[in-house]
């Protein structure tokens, strides 16, 4: 059983979340793959429900600089795209068709195509879960953030509520072929999305008790 302050998951409530995560994550690299016409893959899909202690050597280190794309789902949750810059750089040339220009500042161009591409990925990854779940996800435009990371203690604005609040994260990482590439999908489903994902599992509460009864337990 994993909990924190008043979340309490089991290892089968884990295991379906991960799931939905994996399949999402899967559709949103195809969609990637096909636009910047370079195989993305997914690697370990990750469920946590404890605060983000401090951010991941993936997205990227002190001084350099961090792009998150957000998109607010109605009814669903948030989810988030996080790459380093200079990987938001090499998608936005990739996208746009220019040449890989190395070591530049991000402009307002590669912000532009951040949210078109975020915008497709994410979509994309909700697809199999709302066809799952039987219900409309409705994602909001998405928005663009590029910061500077201080140090990994210091969030930028758009992830601190992964730092500050106990929600339940579903994470995967993006790699090339190569492992050169990093970037992160985070999904935080809502507390609806949640339970509706363990009942169609079968690992909500009451179902997990109409399985133990039968059993006589």
């Amino acid at each position: 059983m994993s909990s924190a302050q008043g979340i309490e998951l089991d290892e089968l409530q884990l295991d379906a979340l991960r799931e939905l995560g994996n399949v999402g994550a899967s559709h949103a690299s195809a969609a990637l793959t096909k636009l910047i016409r370079n195989d993305i893959l997914i690697d370990v899909t990750e469920c946590r429900i404890l605060p983000m202690p401090s951010l991941p050597n993936r997205f990227g280190g002190p001084g350099s600089l961090v792009a998150t794309i957000k998109i607010d789902i109605n009814n669903g949750g948030r989810i988030y795209m996080v790459f380093p810059g200079d990987v938001a750089t090499y998608l936005a040339d990739l996208l746009l068709g220019r040449p890989r220009q190395l070591a530049r500042s991000m402009t307002e161009q590669d912000v532009e195509a951040l949210v078109e591409l975020g915008d497709i990925c994410i979509r994309q990854y909700l697809v199999p879960i709302a066809k799952f779940l039987s219900i409309d996800l409705l994602p909001n435009s998405p928005e663009v953030s590029v910061d500077r990371i201080v140090d990994r203690m210091s969030f930028p604005e758009v992830l601190r509520p992964l730092r500050d609040s106990n929600v339940v994260r579903i994470e995967t990482n993006f790699v090339d072929l190569k492992k050169r590439f990093q970037g992160t999908i985070l999904f935080a489903p809502d507390t609806r999305l949640q339970q509706l994902t363990f009942k169609r599992f079968g690992v909500d509460p009451e179902s997990q008790a109409a399985m133990m009864s039968k059993f006589g337990l």
